[in-house]
């Protein structure tokens, strides 16, 4: 038993520093340093929406958010919403990532948040949960998860200011 245990130990600690020294000699050959730490392209490098373009699609889309209030649709997705301003799907999220810096869920959000800002601010017979429906979100939770990550505190404490 004490013999198996030593060789265990042994065979372990060698298979280690053989696995380190392989690694670090890969790591450190020349050949293998410029494929390993070499820059990852840019996504959509190639294809990038020009500035003046991207521009007019952000005016429009904003346009068509707050005209329609898409928002307020709890099952509204990407392809809906690059309907309605006419672009292909993989073009408002390139430019919701690339120009906004915000995914779609996170654009989405925001408008939802607005909008129960105004409501709590305009109504008080309405409780928080039905103003989170109101707005577009499908549950409570991800309602008061939203609002607590964008505005730093829970709808009942913004509430209380308005109070």
């Amino acid at each position: 038993y004490v013999i198996g245990y030593f060789l265990l130990y042994l065979v372990g600690t060698l298979t280690f520093s053989f696995v380190f020294y392989a690694l670090l000699f890969f790591l450190l050959s020349k050949k293998n340093r410029d494929t390993v730490f070499r820059d990852i392209p840019q996504k959509y490098a190639s294809k990038k929406i020009e500035d003046a373009e991207a521009s007019a699609l952000v005016q429009a889309l904003h346009k068509t958010m707050l005209s329609e209030e898409l928002y307020k649709d709890p099952n509204i997705k990407l392809g809906q919403v690059a309907r309605k301003i006419n672009i292909p799907p993989h073009k408002l999220s390139q430019l919701l990532n690339d120009n906004l810096g915000k995914s779609f869920a996170l654009f989405i959000n925001e408008y939802r948040i607005e909008e129960a800002k105004k409501l709590i601010r305009e109504s008080e017979q309405f409780t928080l949960e039905a103003i989170g429906f109101e707005a577009g979100f499908s549950s409570r939770s991800t309602f008061y998860t939203a609002f607590k990550k964008c505005i730093g505190q829970t709808p009942a404490e913004f509430k209380k200011r308005f109070s």
